[in-house]
């Protein structure tokens, strides 16, 4: 989750014990394949071996089914969803899911609270009534263990406190997936022996103790499921990646996470965007701005999820949190993932996650016909895109002005440095990008008394958003002119892994004005 985020442990017994659970787990799978429902128990693998070792497809399957809410109640977050305790409030939040489309529920355990490593008969309880009343609902439960955990060497203590607290879930359908600690590859945990030693004891615990129940493993960066894989002796059932970086970088990324995780599959169990602290680069400011992009960017990350199969991303959160509902100091942009206001009123978010948890497709629209502005501090402004330079130049939106119907961007008076011609870029909302393809971006485009040069572009990303290369259109004549359709066509460049659309206008007296933005895949 998105983090409020030892002691050595050593024993050649635990070493062996582990290994004949491991012998134990591949001959039980060999013996029993036909009718297992879900990937082996928490075993090492030979990574090479993907044909072999290929987990059941039911597991996908059922990882694609889930449309994942995560949550906490807006008023008490973490810890205080225990401690101030209002199930009236948690069940009203659950209908809300429900009506949203959700179908799972994400809901996070801490030792620290339940009681360790015996949870008490009260906190126990309030786990069973937050399980009973999802299931009023129609939600699944995953369960997300020892949040917030340190003491990795009580590996003992750790098994009696997952033993005990899954006992009242032993074989319940109620239960979707259990997920053994929030985001091991933080700072404080990749690369420690003492919480691989616990997860590889911890791991076949669970499976254990919730037979038939898939266990996972959550990162927040691929490339720490194969500096964990290397290291652990067990492995979870599938990874969850935990994704909030760049829209544009969602599709790479996944992708690098899948190859990473074969043949065990992969799910994103949360996503999301702040409508409130720091913009991307060039986004216009204020809640506006702000709450069109949040839409926007669940649009690109869930296509490019759904693009490599594995189902919906898990929105986080559900609310935005009031400013005493998180433990600890937390930055401002914590506040504001919700899809929903604290007063439960709707972002334009919501709007994209339930069309989605209800069958629909994902939108590719990108506001490229500019029917659609926000309002800014420097005035109205075409929403999602983004602007290079602004100081070079002046941007707006024209209601009046537009090639098939009114609505679209401006750029006027502008200059023009070492660093680029002024601009508005996006991304499109397609994900995938593939290295010798041809790929073609248009726009109509018109100027008054235009000077300079005013081109379309694409521009080539690589894995880690570097630039790579970019490709202009031809320029706009100068003076007067009606729309002109101007076209730029390119190959994806060896390495690029993502791409943006460009308007541009340099050294331009006049105004041009932009509409209408196709992106186009093909010859």
């Amino acid at each position: 989750m998105r983090a409020r985020h030892s002691r050595t442990f050593t024993s050649t017994r635990f070493w062996l014990c582990t290994w004949l659970v491991a012998a134990a787990a591949l001959l039980l799978t060999a013996l029993t394949s036909v009718g297992l429902s879900y990937a082996p128990a928490a075993v090492r693998i030979d990574h090479r071996a993907s044909a072999v070792n290929a987990p059941p497809s039911a597991l996908v399957t059922h990882l694609r089914s889930l449309r994942l809410m995560n949550y906490f109640p807006a008023a008490n977050g973490w810890q205080y969803m225990w401690t101030r305790w209002n199930p009236g409030q948690i069940n009203a939040d659950f209908a809300t899911m429900a009506a949203i489309g959700a179908n799972t529920v994400r809901i996070t355990i801490f030792p620290e609270i339940t009681g360790f490593p015996v949870p008490t008969a009260v906190m126990r309880s309030r786990l069973s009534r937050v399980v009973s009343l999802a299931s009023d609902h129609g939600l699944k439960v995953q369960l997300s263990l020892f949040d917030q955990f340190t003491d990795f060497a009580d590996v003992s203590g750790s098994e009696t406190w997952a033993r005990d607290l899954l006992g009242a879930f032993r074989g319940s359908p109620h239960i979707a997936f259990i997920d053994l600690r929030n985001e091991l590859d933080a700072p404080a945990t990749l690369g420690s022996v003492d919480v691989y030693r616990w997860v590889d004891a911890l791991l076949p615990a669970v499976k254990r103790d919730a037979p038939g129940t898939p266990i996972t493993l959550s990162v927040s960066k691929p490339q720490h499921i194969t500096a964990m894989r290397a290291a652990l002796q067990a492995e979870p059932d599938f990874w969850d990646l935990h994704y909030y970086s760049s829209a544009g970088l969602a599709y790479p990324t996944m992708n690098e996470a899948v190859r990473a995780a074969a043949p065990r599959p992969v799910f994103v169990g949360e996503t999301g965007f702040a409508t409130t602290g720091d913009a991307p680069p060039g986004l216009p400011a204020g809640e506006p701005s702000m709450e069109a992009y949040q839409a926007y960017y669940y649009q690109v990350v869930e296509r490019a999820a759904l693009s490599l199969g594995l189902g919906v991303a898990a929105p986080w959160t559900l609310y935005d949190f009031s400013l005493a509902a998180i433990p600890g100091q937390q930055q401002p942009a914590q506040y504001a993932f919700g899809l929903l206001h604290e007063n439960g009123t709707q972002k334009p978010a919501a709007a994209v996650i339930r069309r989605l948890f209800t069958g629909g497709s994902v939108s590719q629209a990108f506001n490229a016909d500019f029917d659609r502005s926000v309002a800014t501090p420097s005035g109205r402004l075409p929403a999602l895109w983004r602007l290079w330079q602004p100081g070079q130049a002046t941007f707006g939106w024209d209601p009046a002005v537009g090639h098939d119907a009114p609505g679209s961007a401006h750029i006027s008076d502008s200059r023009g440095v070492d660093g680029g011609m002024p601009g508005l870029y996006t991304n499109p909302v397609q994900p995938q990008v593939t290295p010798g393809d041809r790929y073609w971006v248009t726009a109509w485009v018109r100027g008054r008394d235009a000077t300079g040069r005013t081109v379309v572009n694409i521009t080539w990303l690589g894995q880690n958003g570097v630039f790579l290369s970019g490709t202009d259109s031809a320029s706009l004549p100068t003076g007067d002119t009606g729309w002109t359709e101007l076209r730029a066509t390119a190959v994806a460049p060896p390495g690029a892994a993502a791409a943006e659309i460009w308007l541009k206008s340099a050294h331009n007296t006049g105004t041009a004005w932009f509409d209408d933005v196709t992106w186009t895949e093909g010859d």
